[in-house]
């Protein structure tokens, strides 16, 4: 019966595995029957979740290799922010002042405020400073950045991240 059609490969067919969330899975999979058609419905459905694991998920939640990346020219408002079926671990911030005049502002996850940062005239910040490395995010936890206090224009910010789920 491998491949062939099931009421959950009909209800998934549409979805490329790219496309295809956890929420779908356990929306589709709902609840299942013991009967003749639940135990074929059951193997297509393994197969489903096994094929999307070895898709999402290669190294099982550990770093994935070759997927480091930098995030350079941050501004005021701006940060990252992990899209459907990412997870990201941040390694590192720099934030920078350009300007004359101190600022301050805050690091959140979404509008959570997850440290208070002040950089010196023509100065910078590190994450060891700020004690915020690492971060693990998903869709719907973004890093931001927001100046408080300062001039916005002088701000800007770096992030080194790399994805455990892609």
């Amino acid at each position: 019966m491998r491949g062939a059609s099931t009421e959950i490969r009909q209800q998934l067919r549409n979805q490329s595995l790219d496309d295809l969330l956890i929420d779908s899975i356990q929306t589709v999979g709902g609840r299942i029957f013991p009967d003749d058609l639940a135990v074929i419905d059951m193997d297509a459905f393994l197969q489903v979740i096994n094929t999307w694991q070895r898709t999402h998920v290669p190294t099982y939640g550990q770093v994935m290799p070759n997927t480091g990346l930098i995030a350079e020219g941050i501004s005021d408002g701006g940060g990252i922010a992990p899209l459907n079926n990412q997870v990201i671990e941040i390694v590192a911030v720099d934030l920078a002042n350009s300007g004359g005049a101190p600022i301050e502002g805050t690091i959140s996850i979404g509008d959570l405020a997850l440290v208070n940062f002040a950089i010196a005239p023509n100065g910078g910040v590190t994450s060891n400073e700020l004690a915020i490395a690492p971060l693990t995010l998903s869709n719907g936890l973004s890093l931001k950045f927001t100046v408080t206090n300062g001039t916005e224009s002088d701000f800007s910010a770096k992030v080194a991240y790399q994805y455990r789920c892609k």
